[in-house]
């Protein structure tokens, strides 16, 4: 599960669920990830733009919503 950090790097980390609508962190800065997954680019090839737009970004919200649930709203 990815978590969340603040550009200003005064903010801890945090989940999707804590960042989803907070907008700014408390220290002014922006919500990124604290590390970027592992995708294999080369697994992606055929595949329909729903899936390659699941196994893109469903780990950025993994842990929030489940990925059947993520899948329909893609």
């Amino acid at each position: 599960m990815i978590k969340y950090i603040s550009t200003r790097g005064k903010f801890g980390v945090n989940g999707f669920e804590d960042v989803l609508l907070a907008g700014l962190a408390p220290d002014g800065g922006l919500y990124v990830p604290e590390t970027l997954p592992q995708i294999d680019v080369k697994g992606l090839v055929g595949k329909s733009y729903t899936e390659t737009a699941l196994a893109v970004r469903y780990p950025f919200v993994e842990g929030f919503i489940t990925k059947e649930e993520f899948s329909k709203i893609i």
